[in-house]
């Protein structure tokens, strides 16, 4: 039987493109840098959890640049510190940026999104966390 013939790739065609599919792919939620101290789901009436599931059932559907870019969402980017009482989590990296979607009515969800997650950080049910205009 005659030798396989190996391609050993070529040391000055660098790393291979990230796939468009790879980028595409559905965000998860992860609750890794939940600060539970804030507010508990406990706090929250039936139907705002019941929004709540809806916004996680919808969030895990989409890519980051679709929450980005879903008007339905109201996605917002961060600037500045939280508001007293909610102190950023010290193992989260500062070079995150937190952001915010919303829940309903004045209820939202604090967090980062990172690659293909979205770390829930706050839950905010009367938009204390970051109010608008402040």
């Amino acid at each position: 039987m005659p030798p396989k013939n190996f391609a050993i790739p070529s040391a000055d065609k660098g790393p291979e493109p990230v796939s468009l599919k790879a980028q595409e792919k559905p965000v998860s939620i992860s609750l890794k840098y939940w600060h539970s101290g804030a507010q508990c789901l406990s706090d929250w009436q039936h139907k705002e959890l019941a929004n709540l599931r809806k916004l996680i059932d919808k969030v895990q559907g989409l890519t980051p640049s679709q929450i980005k870019n879903d008007n339905g969402l109201y996605w917002k980017q961060h600037k500045g510190p939280p508001a007293r009482g909610f102190s950023r989590p010290s193992a989260l990296s500062k070079d995150i940026e937190l952001c915010e979607l919303r829940v309903s009515g004045k209820a939202r969800v604090h967090g980062a999104i990172f690659e293909n997650t979205f770390y829930l950080v706050w839950l905010d049910r009367v938009h204390e966390v970051f109010p608008d205009g402040k």
